[in-house]
């Protein structure tokens, strides 16, 4: 893993420099070897003539010390060389290592560590330098994660980001431009830069964040896009004349469906105020303390509440009930203890109405009580309606009963026949007549009672299927030898198609019997008359026949009293 060639790295001492140091470290030990060995000889040699040797005495003891001297001190020198040169190398090898991984670190190889043994300064130096490569190494990851992780936010993020320089040119931007140039491919960074140039050389020059919209339409679309721009300085602005670094940060947001979306939010809620203000019940919303804070343009109008002003106090029950505290039967506070919805129906005496009244609970996000939807209706014209409607039931109830008491106290025969002629219904003196129960008569058909012929029977049941009405009125001789006087009355839908018929019997047998003794005894009269008549006219002929010779009398009477005066006036 390492690289252990004598080759010199940044950092290591130079080969040449090692070996002068090694002969300037011999020379010294020389030098210094000689200089001792002299010293030494000449005490030696001094301190002998002082004691009175021979001077060839001394010259051989002189030259002995010499010889020995110079081996000692050649061997002494040797000897510190050897140690010198092991030192050097135990000192060499730490270094060469801790300056490969110092090699491999720079190298971009950050899972490089230096294993020296020992617990001298050189393995403490090894251990720092394995730390210092692992925080590193943990330093860079964490800056990798950091910047994948701003990367991803600059790539998710939906606004334009464009950095410009103290010159205004563009120096990078994100791939939210890409984006939009993908759909309006006409649209280039300086249609949005060109609108906000003064804005931006005020942002340089005073470092205040500005805020503007833009409206740009690309060509040949006729679409207006919303864009809202943010303005803001990079670091400070003592920069020179003739450097160009980057100053500007520019925020775009299309805000064109946001603002649509805005626009339509306040239109709901015009809609909806206006929608609000148009229902006909009173509809007022109540805080926990009975507080009106809002209300509707019919509550304001039947209450006579002004303006709601949220500084002032509002209570309800001083326009609901004229009071001056919630009343203890106020059903509508019992839902604020509940927390359950309720609907009543009272009538109230300060508005003299009947009112029905619906009260919903109120809760915020954390499904706490905040105060209650009071929706009150006014139904005085509806309860007003509804005794009518009792009394008329009531009528109506009492005109049934009486219809029936009628329907089966009648004497006639009461029948209805749908539209096979089958009965649905007859009264008692049907069922008298057929000497048959009610029950045992519904469901059978109409002919099987009445002797009708097979003609008549075929012709009510093509006009009873083409809902044409029945033969208004008949008369049908019974196999008993009595006589029924027979009507119908048609029961008719809204489209006049014919449902039912009401089959009306009455028993005329005693009127068929008048009728032929009076036949019988038209016949006695009428001879009667005839000779009556007779008698009448030989009676009436005379009588005639003496008027005629009266009037014959009185005229010839007449002329002869004439006559007489007109022969006296000659």
């Amino acid at each position: 893993m390492f690289n252990n060639d004598n080759s010199h790295t940044p950092g290591s001492p130079r080969p040449g420099a090692r070996k002068n140091l090694l002969i300037y470290f011999f020379l010294v030990m020389a030098i210094s070897g000689i200089i001792i060995n002299i010293l030494f000889l000449y005490m030696i040699q001094r301190t002998l003539s002082s004691q009175g040797f021979d001077s060839m005495l001394i010259k051989n003891v002189i030259r002995q010390v010499t010889v020995i001297g110079s081996g000692i001190t050649i061997a002494w020198i040797l000897i510190v060389l050897c140690i010198a040169l092991y030192i050097s190398e135990s000192i060499k090898q730490p270094i060469k290592k801790l300056t490969a991984g110092m090699r491999n670190i720079a190298g971009g190889n950050r899972s490089t560590r230096v294993n020296i043994l020992g617990n001298d300064k050189f393995g403490q130096l090894a251990d720092g330098f394995n730390s210092m490569v692992e925080h590193i190494e943990d330093t860079m990851d964490k800056l990798k994660a950091a910047k994948e992780y701003t990367d991803n936010i600059l790539t998710s993020v939906p606004s334009i980001l464009t950095v410009l320089s103290n010159r205004l040119n563009i120096l990078s931007t994100n791939k939210a431009f890409e984006k939009l140039n993908e759909q309006y491919p006409q649209l280039s960074l300086n249609e949005f830069i060109s609108p906000l140039e003064e804005d931006i050389r005020r942002n340089l020059e005073t470092g205040e964040i500005i805020k503007k919209e833009i409206v740009i339409v690309p060509k040949d679309t006729g679409t207006s896009l919303i864009f809202s721009a943010i303005i803001s300085r990079i670091g400070d602005n003592g920069i020179k004349d003739d450097e160009e670094k980057a100053r500007i940060l520019l925020t775009i947001t299309d805000i064109t469906e946001r603002r649509k979306m805005k626009e339509m939010v306040l239109q709901s809620r015009q809609d909806w105020e206006d929608t609000f203000n148009t229902i006909p019940d009173m509809i007022t919303i109540h805080d926990k303390d009975f507080n009106i804070i809002m209300a509707n343009k019919a509550a304001r109008e039947t209450l006579n509440m002004p303006i709601l002003d949220f500084k002032k106090i509002n209570k309800c029950y001083e326009y609901y009930h004229g009071t001056k505290s919630a009343p203890r039967d106020c059903m509508s506070c019992g839902c604020l203890k509940t927390e359950e919805p309720g609907a009543f129906e009272i009538y109230e005496p300060h508005l003299m109405k009947y009112v029905e009244i619906r009260a919903i609970p109120r809760f915020n996000n954390d499904h706490k009580l905040i105060g209650l939807i009071h929706i009150v209706r006014d139904i005085s014209l509806r309860k007003k309606i509804e005794d009518e409607h009792n009394n008329l039931l009531i009528a109506i109830t009492k005109a049934k009963m009486e219809w029936e008491m009628t329907f089966d106290s009648a004497m006639e025969f009461i029948v209805l026949i749908d539209a096979d002629l089958k009965i649905t219904r007859c009264n008692k003196s049907f069922s008298h007549y057929v000497k048959k129960p009610v029950n045992n008569i519904v469901g059978h058909h109409c002919y099987d009672f009445f002797n009708c012929p097979d003609s008549q029977v075929n012709d009510c049941k093509n006009r009873m299927a083409s809902s044409q009405e029945l033969q208004a009125k008949s008369e049908l001789e019974t196999e008993t030898g009595r006589w029924l006087y027979i009507s119908h009355r048609p029961i008719q839908d809204d489209k006049e198609h014919l449902l039912k018929s009401v089959i009306i019997a009455t028993d005329v047998t005693e009127l068929k019997n008048a009728q032929q003794r009076i036949k019988e005894s038209e016949k006695e009269l009428k001879m009667k008359v005839d000779d009556l008549e007779k008698f009448y006219e030989m009676a009436i002929g005379r009588e005639l026949r003496m008027k005629e010779l009266k009037k014959e009398i009185k005229r010839l009477t007449l002329q002869l009293g004439n006559y007489e005066e007109i022969n006296i006036a000659k």
